[in-house]
């Protein structure tokens, strides 16, 4: 190796050195830190990040710094008796605001910036102001999965999705329900079955790039292609049902023929209001006759009746 090469490497060396903060002459470790904060000790020691922030289990050089790995260094909060909050570099988390905000998920995302998370600058929830604390308590052991606010992780989204929240109550079956908290409850999916919070690329934070893709990946008979497709359902699922849950049969907007007859009125055989003593509401109603809404691969199959 040539000695301009040699000297060119170590002045980039030496540049990218320069640019890093300089954290360790700051840092006084985290038994300082629970030497004052000691009512938070026991809750900490039970969770994740005591576990990790450590240099035995550290995955990286920022994980080795314990406490000051997301609160950052803590000389001159410690020097003040704890008074001063505004040193250079220094979170509390306790801080309000858009800026502050974005300063909480930087330092989470230090580590936390692959998997679910990589879609989270410029999603949804980062745009409205949202960090990682909104939904995460660090601190203390609340729920037995990925530090969430809430004891479950339905009841973490349900602090700000009320609508959804209420909707899984009502009659149909709901996988994300609990039996514990609401009855008839089947309790085998979460809302991240269907919903990645740290973004995604498609509509509604769903974790696949449709709506469709996400349903059919369980309602795998209802993909095709079909011969005969019913443009509903090519569109979007939602178009007749209610994901998170609903009064009628199948997660149902509507029942039929009423739901039918938003979009077909008058077409070939009358329509009409749903009447006691009406042929088309017999058993499955319009579903009586035409019973392949979702699409049909019969050659005859143009009115979804095979």
């Amino acid at each position: 190796m040539s000695r301009a090469l040699c000297r060119g490497l170590l002045g980039i060396a030496l540049v990218v050195y320069a640019a890093l903060p300089s954290f360790a002459q700051d840092d006084i470790g985290g038994a300082t830190c629970l030497g004052c904060h000691s009512t938070l000790s026991e809750s900490y020691a039970h969770t994740a990040h005591a576990k990790a922030l450590t240099p035995t289990n550290a995955r990286n050089p920022t994980m080795e710094r314990g406490c000051e790995s997301c609160h950052g260094p803590g000389s001159t909060h410690a020097q003040s008796g704890g008074k001063d909050q505004t040193g250079p570099g220094w979170l509390t988390f306790r801080e309000d605001g858009r800026d502050a905000e974005e300063r909480k998920s930087k330092a989470c995302l230090q580590c936390h910036e692959g998997n679910t998370q990589r879609y989270w600058r410029g999603s949804v929830h980062e745009s409205r102001g949202f960090s990682c604390t909104t939904c995460h308590t660090l601190m203390k052991p609340v729920s037995f999965q990925h530090l969430l606010s809430e004891p479950t992780e339905a009841a973490t989204c349900a602090q700000c999705h009320h609508l959804a929240a209420a909707q899984s109550m009502r009659a149909s079956h709901m996988p994300t329900r609990t039996g514990t908290g609401g009855v008839g409850g089947e309790d085998f999916r979460t809302c991240a079955s269907c919903h990645n919070p740290h973004g995604t690329v498609a509509d509604k934070l769903v974790d696949a790039h449709t709506i469709n893709d996400k349903c059919t990946s369980c309602h795998a008979e209802k993909r095709g292609p079909f011969l005969w497709e019913h443009a509903p359902v090519s569109e979007s699922c939602l178009s007749c049902h209610v994901a998170h849950g609903s009064l009628k049969p199948n997660l149902l907007r509507l029942s039929a023929p009423r739901l039918c007859q938003t979009c077909h009125v008058g077409v070939l055989h009358a329509s009409e209001a749903r009447l006691p003593k009406s042929r088309f509401v017999v058993g499955q109603s319009c579903m009586q006759c035409h019973p392949e809404v979702h699409g049909s691969n019969h050659p005859s199959g143009a009115f979804f009746t095979r």
